[in-house]
């Protein structure tokens, strides 16, 4: 199947997910009493301080994702703090237009302008988004201890207990993984050797393109020189997902009502749920942030539905317009456009490929 196709397909199939989850959510009594005049006042009256805060939040998120990426770059090449900032504007400004296919514009525009290979670039990528998973499951098992739920309904209590439960698994697994990747680090020649003698079983193609992500990652992880450099990394994650949290927070805090009174907490546990409607988006939309911003405000904490629904929309203009805005006058400054970037990501990805293709003749 063509890549459009699938892409046309996928996007299709989202839909289709989302719209069921939309009606499922709208068929209670509460939903049915939803007013559109009372969101488009609640969105219009929004505290513009706390927007102010929000926005600056989002910006200076992207300041510290270029640091830690320029953290990461250190043992290959120290590069331009200043070309590592707009390689994150472009970046996500592409995933918000275009989905997951703008994944590669990051790894892509800086390969290109700092001259090193994109293989190391999507190493750190891959780097970046564990750190940022481990962070986002550390924050909602946190929230579930420092943020009392009062559900509602007959297993009520069954429920909260398990998600306890499953607080504390998310908390040893998260020790586990990063022991894990300083394990790796320390070791990664005697791994990756041993693991060569053992992937005799797969196919040459398989077994080189194999060979070659591990190296790749291996070669990200060159951050990690020791136990210190590993805390940095760390506390780099730490203040992002602070900041992020917090941007959530002052976004509901301009809002007022229900959802400005939530503590910082509760609003990390919505940025939870959100990050979970990340699987199904539509590119320039949306979708599944929102109803996950949707599905937290209202089923967990009773927000009601005017209220959710507005923080879901202002949460997504005050994360997805500033960075556009930023990243098309940043394109009109280098003489670049989106299209041009989304051909740079592939034809590395394609002459990435080819390495990989000519590792295994």
């Amino acid at each position: 199947m063509a890549k459009s196709r699938r892409r046309w397909l996928g996007s299709a199939l989202v839909l289709l997910a989302l719209i069921w989850m939309i009606h499922h959510l709208a068929g209670s009594a509460t939903w049915r009493q939803f007013s559109a005049h009372r969101l488009l006042s609640l969105l219009v009256h929004a505290h513009p301080a706390w927007l102010g805060g929000a926005v600056a939040g989002t910006g200076l998120s992207y300041v510290i994702r270029a640091y830690r990426w320029r953290f990461f770059l250190d043992p290959i090449r120290r590069a331009s703090l200043w070309t590592l900032l707009k390689g994150q504007i472009f970046g996500f400004s592409a995933i918000y237009l275009f989905g997951r296919p703008g994944e590669l514009v990051r790894p892509a525009y800086i390969a290109k302008r700092e001259r090193v290979s994109f293989a190391s670039q999507l190493a750190i990528l891959i780097l970046e988004r564990i750190y940022d998973t481990v962070a986002l499951a550390v924050l909602f098992a946190l929230a579930l201890y420092f943020q009392p739920l009062h559900l509602q309904g007959q297993h009520a209590a069954r429920t909260l207990r398990r998600m306890h439960e499953g607080a504390l698994l998310v908390l040893a697994l998260t020790a586990a993984t990063v022991l894990t990747l300083a394990w790796f680090r320390f070791y990664s020649r005697a791994v990756l050797a041993r693991g060569a003698q053992r992937w005799t079983f797969l196919p040459a193609r398989v077994r080189a393109a194999v060979g070659r992500l591990s190296r790749a990652f291996a070669e990200g992880l060159e951050v990690i020189e020791n136990w210190r450099d590993l805390a940095a990394s760390l506390a780099s994650t730490l203040v992002l997902w602070v900041i992020n949290a917090s941007v959530f927070w002052m976004t509901f805090r301009s809002l007022g009502g229900a959802a400005g009174q939530l503590s910082w907490w509760a609003t990390g546990f919505v940025m939870f749920f959100a990050a979970l409607g990340l699987v199904l988006q539509l590119p320039g939309v949306g979708g599944g942030y929102q109803v996950g911003v949707i599905v937290a405000l209202r089923e967990i904490f009773r927000v009601p539905p005017e209220g959710a629904t507005s923080a879901a929309i202002l949460v997504w203009i005050v994360i997805f317009v500033p960075c556009l805005a930023l990243s098309l006058v940043l394109l009109v400054f280098e003489g670049l456009s989106f299209r041009k970037l989304g051909a740079w990501a592939e034809q590395q990805a394609a002459g990435r490929e080819k390495g990989v293709a000519g590792e295994a003749g």
